[in-house]
């Protein structure tokens, strides 16, 4: 089942409108200096973020609007402004996606795909071992690589129902910096059509 067919196929079985304008989609959320912590939840809190850090101001997607998450995005952002692939370390952590109150995806390992040291998780993404550098404006930085997780199981996020991305780990050192989770995938949007 394609993507669109499998949103509009749950849009259809909640009752939620079928008319929309179609499109990529990406929700992101940022944690601010989370310090030591064994837990991180993203898209709960939106309270004193800026736009640059969460596009959302709640944790549900509008009436009109409903997503198929495609990718898992994760970085950090260290003090010096650097994207680091650190995010604790990716030493043993998980990740869940909750949808309502369904775990949709439960303890999924990431230490897959994260830069230098992780393990190819598909395809699309080099082994471990190789170096991947990006282009800094003061320097070339080595493992800088965020995590990226491609997801091989449509999971839909329906209009009007909570959601959050939870990270689990065991060693729990996150520091100052900012962490970031974003969701992409296909989705629809509000369109006003010829009704305005």
């Amino acid at each position: 089942m394609s993507q669109i067919s499998k949103l509009g196929y749950v849009d259809s079985k909640l009752g939620a409108p079928s008319s929309g304008q179609q499109t990529t989609r990406i929700l992101f959320n940022t944690i601010e200096a989370p310090g030591t912590t064994s837990s991180l939840t993203f898209f709960k809190t939106f309270q004193g973020l800026t736009q640059g850090q969460t596009n959302l101001t709640q944790n549900k997607l509008d009436s009109m609007e409903s997503m198929v998450i495609k990718t898992i995005w994760l970085a950090q952002f260290t003090t010096a402004g650097l994207l680091n692939d650190s995010v604790g370390g990716f030493v043993q952590q998980t990740i869940s996606i909750i949808v309502g109150n369904q775990t949709v995806v439960k303890n999924l390992p990431i230490q897959f795909n994260q830069g230098v040291t992780g393990q190819a998780f598909d395809r699309l993404h080099e082994n471990g071992g190789a170096v991947n550098q990006r282009i800094n404006s003061t320097a070339l930085v080595q493992n800088s690589q965020p995590c990226e997780i491609r997801l091989l199981t449509d999971v839909v996020i329906p209009p009007q129902v909570a959601f959050e991305v939870r990270l689990d780990s065991n060693s729990g050192v996150y520091g100052t910096g900012a962490v970031v989770c974003a969701l992409s995938g296909y989705g629809k949007i509000f369109s006003a059509g010829s009704s305005f």
